[in-house]
């Protein structure tokens, strides 16, 4: 799994960029601003079909033309791919449309024709926010895995909406309406399916992730899938009294967890900030192992600002580990923590204002 060439036109900061990325080891230096997370999102989009991290498409579109476009060359399975994002200005908004070797292709079908695991300062959220962004990472790396996955999670959302609506439309006329078990009948076996793959994959991503976060820190880490302790069924029809009240669904995998503990205590309430950042890039890289073990190929590893409140010992240790079979594409604001990776199988840029400077 690599990227061959990148092609960026008007996205973001980038005006233009025509990129051949080395096959192993990539590190992008830069100052703050310059475009390096940009480019690591670009690549992000072509394997999930939609920015991680901008709200709305519009976002991405740069200032010289109404029109931004991602194109890449990738190998994935043994295979070459061309992959197209394009996102056109409509308005106050944008349109998004993509292609795959030449051909139209749904967002819901691009995810795993090529395969990311991408960590970058905001997944400290996974260790120290809110259960959306747990459930957020979970979703974006099963999507790429499990197929279906990504069409019951669509289905799930569109389903809950409308059950949504209904519960407050219940509410304010005051009495029962029987359509609501309609909803319910689609609701459950697709929050079944999607609570059944985020468990299975968190079993094996606990394991990895322990054993990365050892090797890294010397500490104990362990994930538990907080979710429903039967059917959805059961849980909908337990809960329909306390929804009706709340005009909402509080059942079900858009309610769902994963505890984070790190040496038997809640790593939300009770670890430090660097402790944060090592077990989210922990869980990152045991994320990069086990899409290596369920497609059979490492995915292409994007690392934002890595070292960053990290001391000298776990600095050491995670740098050990970029020694991984597989494209590496790392960025940072200091050139000293890489010098060891300056050799033959590892090519280090600097980026400035959106253009490539120099690469060596």
């Amino acid at each position: 799994m690599r990227i061959i060439r990148l092609i960026l036109r008007n996205y973001r900061n980038y005006e233009h960029l025509d990129l051949n990325p080395s096959p192993y080891l990539n590190v992008l230096l830069g100052a703050n601003g310059q475009g390096k997370t940009n480019l690591l999102e670009s690549v992000a989009m072509l394997a999930l079909s939609s920015s991680p991290r901008a709200r709305r498409d519009v976002e991405l579109i740069g200032s010289a033309d109404p029109a931004a476009k991602i194109q890449a060359e990738v190998e994935s399975g043994g295979r070459t791919h061309e992959l197209v994002i394009s996102i056109q200005r409509r308005g106050e908004g944008a349109r998004r449309s993509i292609e795959v070797d030449g051909r139209p292709r749904r967002a819901l079908d691009l995810p795993g024709i090529f395969r990311v695991t991408l960590f970058w300062p905001d997944d400290l959220n996974m260790i120290k926010s809110g259960p959306e962004y747990r459930r957020r990472f979970l979703n974006q790396m099963l999507v790429q895995i499990q197929p279906g996955y990504a069409a019951n999670l669509a289905a799930y959302s569109r389903a809950l909406e409308q059950r949504n609506r209904l519960l407050k439309q219940i509410g304010s006329a005051g009495h029962p309406d029987l359509s609501l078990d309609v909803w319910d009948d689609q609701l459950a076996p697709l929050g079944d399916a999607i609570v059944a793959a985020r468990r299975r994959a968190l079993t094996s991503l606990a394991e990895l992730a322990a054993r990365v976060h050892g090797a890294i820190s010397g500490e104990v880490m362990t994930l538990e899938y907080v979710g429903p302790g039967g059917p959805m069924a059961d849980c909908l029809r337990r809960s329909r009294r306390q929804d009706l009240r709340r005009g909402l669904t509080s059942e079900g995998p858009h309610r769902d967890d994963v505890l984070v503990t790190i040496q038997g205590r809640d790593a939300r309430a009770y670890s430090s900030q660097g402790q944060q950042r090592t077990a989210a890039i922990s869980i990152k890289l045991a994320e990069a192992e086990w899409v290596e073990a369920s497609s059979g190929e490492p995915p292409v590893l994007l690392l934002d600002d890595l070292l960053s409140e990290l001391d000298g010992s776990r600095r050491r240790a995670l740098l050990e580990r970029l020694g991984r079979p597989g494209q590496v594409i790392i960025t940072s604001v200091e050139a000293d923590a890489f010098t060891a990776f300056n050799a033959a199988r590892s090519v280090v840029r600097r980026i400035e204002a959106g253009r490539i400077l120099d690469d060596g």
